[in-house]
């Protein structure tokens, strides 16, 4: 659920909606909310103003992209004009984010909580080896020379051997623990676009729970690098890993013929143009 966003059931029949259909009927409707797809794969919520790479993912005409975003009152610019989003759809994310955030921090609490309980037959065992040790040193009371040497080293092996059971009692390893050194000397390490390390991790203990090895995910990862490669993908339109994760990267299978080379005489400008774009939907 880490791609998820509440919608309407009436949205359709917001003004501003109405507006949208009236003049673009079931396509502007489906295109806006695309639009809020997309918003929602930006770790800001944000979208570059760039209504040619748009129009090229969701394979509909720019002219309709820009009309959509700008004429209906449906979306903000920011102060430079480069990049637009919407105040509702923020509104809502804010409040998801924030119910995601107090879930995760009440479940580390109760986690540190169960792991600061110590065992109660530790603390008797450890009452037990100082009793032992100071026994140990009440009998050795000096009578005589060799006798002192003798309960001194009594006494080491004694105390040796106390060490060795405080030793072997030491508690377990968090399993998280591994699982976060795992995350991140094998996982976070190779993957091409590194943006928010907490979310990205836990969408991968989340797909460590579901069953998932940590050997399929990192050759998935390396087959969608080398699909980046052979396409020319820049890193903004290189999902950020947590997005990844999230949308269950591991099971796409990604198209790995060599893209059409344009034609030599320019005829073809729109496929040249849609070239330098990967669509952001596999």
């Amino acid at each position: 659920m880490n791609n998820y966003f509440s919608h309407d059931s009436n949205a359709r029949n917001s003004s501003k909606m109405l507006q949208v259909r009236m003049k673009y009927g079931a396509e502007g409707y489906g295109i806006y909310f695309m639009l809020l797809e997309r918003l929602r794969d930006e770790d800001d919520y944000k979208s570059v103003k760039d209504y040619n790479a748009i129009a090229f993912d969701l394979r509909v005409d720019a002219s309709i992209i820009k009309a959509v975003v700008e004429d209906f009152g449906l979306f903000v610019f920011t102060d430079d004009g480069k990049y637009f989003y919407s105040e509702g759809f923020n509104k809502r994310m804010a409040f998801k984010d924030e119910k995601s955030k107090r879930r995760s921090e009440a479940g580390k609490k109760g986690a540190q909580k169960r792991w600061a309980n110590k065992d109660p037959r530790e603390n008797d065992s450890n009452a037990m080896a100082k009793s032992s040790d100071q026994n140990s040193n009440t009998k050795a009371m000096p009578l005589h020379t060799d006798s002192k040497e003798s309960k001194v080293n009594k006494s080491k092996v004694n105390k040796s051997k106390s060490n060795n059971n405080k030793k072997n009692k030491t508690k377990p390893r968090d399993p998280r623990d591994r699982i976060q050194q795992e995350f991140t000397e094998q996982v976070w390490s190779i993957y091409p676009k590194k943006l928010n390390f907490q979310k990205a991790y836990n969408a991968y203990y989340a797909a460590k729970v579901e069953g998932v090895s940590l050997e399929t995910i990192v050759a998935k990862i390396n087959e969608y690098k080398a699909y980046l490669k052979l396409h020319g993908t820049g890193e903004y339109y290189t999902k950020s890993l947590d997005n990844w994760l999230g949308g269950r990267g591991w099971m796409d299978e990604y198209d790995m013929t060599p893209p059409t080379q344009p034609a030599a005489d320019g005829s073809n400008q729109t496929s040249k143009e849609a070239q330098t774009y990967v669509r952001n939907d596999f």
